[in-house]
């Protein structure tokens, strides 16, 4: 009996030590998943904002550009063309092949400042800025139309919604890029947007009736920067607390699916004095 005594003393001491091994290793598991969540959550948000001052960085050079081009390119060729009419109203009648010669330039002219006033207003559109998301579409519809590209048809739910500065920008470049592959890849006549508010979450639909693609084969390709521009559309609907689905088929044409939680600008309340 007495040799047993020290094993009864002892299994209860092995048994407290084990428990106590297997709570450290619990609990050292669970201290180093959560490190490793935290790793990955700073990882994430570092990722964001680099996105987010990439996109930054990119609307800033837009915006430098746009201003030079309508202050100082556009300038520069409206003093030209006023130049060179009044040069050509000194010209006596006769000479109709030097008249003709600077009507010709003058047109030249015309079309090169109008191309300076589209690239400039598609590089930052002051209707976005001013009058909102809706009311910047409406101005691209018109300038499809009136270029004879293509046929922009939007329905909304309500025009008067303005979202957050940010959010209406990111979505307008979404819309661009995606016209932008349309007409060059899609070979589409007709493009449909439906742009859909409510308090929750903010939808915008977008279809073209053009060739289409096969979307397996683009989503194995390594290079996603042609096609769609997937990537670039992806990063900001991810910018957005967002998300979206591209469908298309050869023959089918292609869709865009875009949802965003609604962010509606902070009010600002002003008190007057009695």
């Amino acid at each position: 009996m007495k040799t047993l005594d020290p094993l009864i003393l002892i299994t209860p001491v092995m048994l407290v030590l084990a428990v106590g091994i297997i709570v450290f290793v619990v609990h050292y598991q669970r201290r180093m998943l959560q490190h490793q969540e935290h790793l990955r959550n700073l990882q994430a948000v570092k990722q964001q904002q680099v996105l987010e001052a990439t996109f930054q960085a990119q609307e800033d050079e837009r915006r430098r550009v746009a201003r030079d081009l309508h202050d100082e390119v556009g300038a520069m060729l409206a003093l030209i063309r006023l130049n060179l009419y009044q040069m050509v109203s000194n010209v006596e009648a006769k000479d109709t092949k030097l008249l003709t010669s600077a009507e010709g330039m003058k047109q030249q002219l015309d079309e090169v400042l109008g191309s300076v006033r589209r690239i400039s207003h598609d590089l930052m559109p002051v209707v976005l800025e001013k009058m909102g998301l809706a009311k910047a579409l409406d101005a691209l519809r018109r300038t499809l139309a009136a270029s004879g590209q293509i046929e922009l048809i939007i329905n909304y739910n309500d025009k008067s919604i303005r979202l957050k500065p940010q959010h209406e920008l990111l979505l307008y470049r979404m819309v661009q890029e995606l016209l932008n592959n349309t007409i060059k890849h899609a070979k589409a006549s007709v493009v449909e947007i439906a742009l859909g508010f409510n308090p929750t979450e903010t939808r915008l639909q977008y279809k073209d009736n053009g060739i289409g693609f096969d979307m397996a084969a683009l989503e194995q390709q390594q290079d996603l920067t042609g096609g769609v521009g997937l990537m670039s559309l992806q990063s900001r609907a991810a910018l957005l607390n967002g998300s979206i689905s591209i469908t298309s088929s050869p023959g089918g044409g292609t869709a865009a699916d875009i949802s965003i939680p609604t962010a509606l600008p902070e009010l600002t309340h002003t008190t007057t004095k009695p």
